[in-house]
């Protein structure tokens, strides 16, 4: 940054009526330095960063050395490393089976659906199991007291297979009991799974949205197939699940006289559940092959702040540094997604380290492995917080913030992007909002707010920011955006606008800075 800039950028903030000084680390954030980072990690030689691959652990490694040469504390039992256990396995096709019985009016009807056809295996859990239950219609699979709806209220699920619905309730209407077009975290296929299992089911159908949410993306190039399931070693989502077919679905519901279509469409126009039992048997098997445990690692440093009462309270600065590995000779180098929001903490932490000053609170600078195998290590930090969540006052994390979006669901053109950035879940924190809108004034950026109004692209829930806000813990997404290289081997480190990640790493440091440095509290708004 230019020497008259740089003036300018830091009177814009000398004015923080909570921070003390003017953060005196924000000249430290260099696109150099988040290039020269984001090279490394994702070099032809890290082969994707796929979790618990041996390139994942150097990644690893690489992000703990800095932590530890900038003298951030280890907070992991006196690592670095958050260790814990997940598990890999392919499913086993011949016998991962999803099969029903009812009596219909030509007597008693049994069929067994075909795999790859009438449904497939979802869920992140990699224990075999057989289960056989009633089946019950649970609507949506939400229990949202805030909202006023519960589709497990005076239904008893226990040993049940519960078919749900992708999505909320009235999430097309605008004047609805929910938030309109922007899904809640009640939406989202894992939390609701999870709510299912609480209430005791024995497994979960989802059923397949039948109207397309966004036109299909163009990729640049291949995107990998089949790999194998990961999950986590302990119960977390541990419930067989299937995603079916509305056909499947209504073949299922015939015995309660009425389809898929019209018990969403009841749900949706009068605003209650439409929870019932149906008259069919149905088991479901999930098989493996190949299954293993193998223990992985977030990565976790901490800035002690000066305050003895605030510095037990952290601001957590966020990111992930797996990506999705190699595919025959296809390396998914995973440069935008994520090594450029995992060198965006690295940049920040140097800018903290400063010992100029520190804030009142202390700043988490956390790292997470297996986001892309469904926000593994995210989940596993909040089942098993190295910081209590009441502690936490805000979440920022960084998911692909390289590139310039392009985008058919938006109708986004890089070439008119080259300066913006989508921040994702202010909704929930609308005091972030302002917070953000304020310090980018002396930074500069467009900042598009479009997902709190329409997240047809579900970013809401695609990053580790989401485990958090399930756990009502302030917290917001900066990203910029899908693009035809998203997945694809063409994801590679020269292909970034590192301009622009300077910019995004010198406001979330700004935001940072004054979150920790103040007294107050940023609430989560349900």
């Amino acid at each position: 940054m230019k020497r008259a800039a740089l003036v300018l950028f830091l009177a814009s903030v000398s004015t923080l009526a909570t921070a003390q000084s003017p953060p005196p680390g924000a000249a430290v954030i260099t696109a150099s330095g988040l290039r020269g980072d984001v090279f490394f990690l994702a070099a032809d030689d890290m082969r994707g960063r796929d979790s618990l691959s041996h390139e994942g652990r150097i990644a690893a490694n690489y992000i703990a050395a800095e932590f530890m040469r900038l003298g951030l504390k280890p907070i992991a039992g006196g690592t670095y490393f958050q260790n814990f256990d997940m598990t890999s396995a392919n499913v086993d096709r011949e016998k991962t089976t999803l099969t029903a019985s009812w009596t219909a009016t030509a007597g008693t009807h049994s069929k067994q659906f075909q795999l790859g056809h009438d449904f497939n295996f979802v869920g992140q859990s990699n224990s075999p199991a057989t289960v056989t239950g009633p089946l019950l219609f649970g609507g949506y699979g939400v229990s949202a007291p805030e909202y006023g709806y519960d589709d497990f209220a005076g239904v008893d699920a226990a040993g049940a297979v519960v078919m749900v619905l992708t999505h909320e309730p009235h999430e097309n209407d605008q004047a609805g009991s929910f938030k309109g077009h922007w899904n809640t975290f009640h939406a989202y296929n894992r939390h609701k799974v999870e709510n299912v299992r609480h209430h005791g089911a024995a497994a979960v159908l989802v059923v397949n949205e039948w109207t397309p949410h966004r036109p299909p993306s163009v990729p640049s190039a291949p995107r990998p197939g089949v790999q194998p399931n990961y999950a986590l070693a302990n119960s977390f989502l541990d419930i067989p699940t299937f995603s079916i077919t509305a056909e499947a679905a209504n073949e299922l519901l015939q015995p309660a006289g009425t389809t898929i279509e019209q018990l969403k469409d009841t749900i949706d126009r009068t605003g209650k559940p439409a929870s019932q039992s149906v008259k069919t048997t149905v088991t479901v098997t999930k098989a493996f092959t190949d299954r293993r445990v193998v223990q992985t690692r977030n990565v976790v440093g901490l800035l002690e702040g000066t305050d003895p009462q605030l510095k037990s309270e952290v601001v957590a600065i966020t990111a992930h540094y797996d990506h999705i590995g190699v595919a025959g000779d296809r390396i998914y180098h995973g440069a935008d997604d994520n090594a450029s929001g995992t060198a965006g903490v690295i940049e920040i932490a140097r800018a903290f380290a400063q010992p100029a000053a520190r804030p009142k609170r202390s700043v988490l600078f956390m790292v997470f492995e297996a986001e892309e195998r469904g926000l593994l290590g995210a989940y596993q930090y909040v089942i098993t917080p190295l910081v209590p969540l009441d502690k936490t006052i805000a979440v920022l994390n960084m998911d692909m913030i390289g590139r310039d979006e392009d985008s058919p669901t938006w109708n986004t053109h890089a070439a008119d992007n080259l300066n913006g950035v989508n921040v994702v879940g202010t909704l929930y924190n609308p005091e972030l909002k302002r917070l953000f809108e304020r310090l980018n004034a002396g930074v500069g950026l467009k900042l598009d707010f479009k997902t709190d109004a329409d997240d047809r692209e579900g970013w809401f829930a695609r990053s580790d920011h989401f485990p958090f806000a399930e756990h009502d813990v302030p917290m917001v997404l900066f990203n910029t955006g899908e693009h035809p290289d998203y997945h694809t081997e063409n994801d590679t480190w020269d292909r970034l606008n590192y301009p622009k990640m300077e910019k995004i790493a010198r406001l979330i440091y700004l935001a940072g800075w004054e979150l920790a440095s103040s007294s107050q509290k940023t609430p989560f708004t349900r």
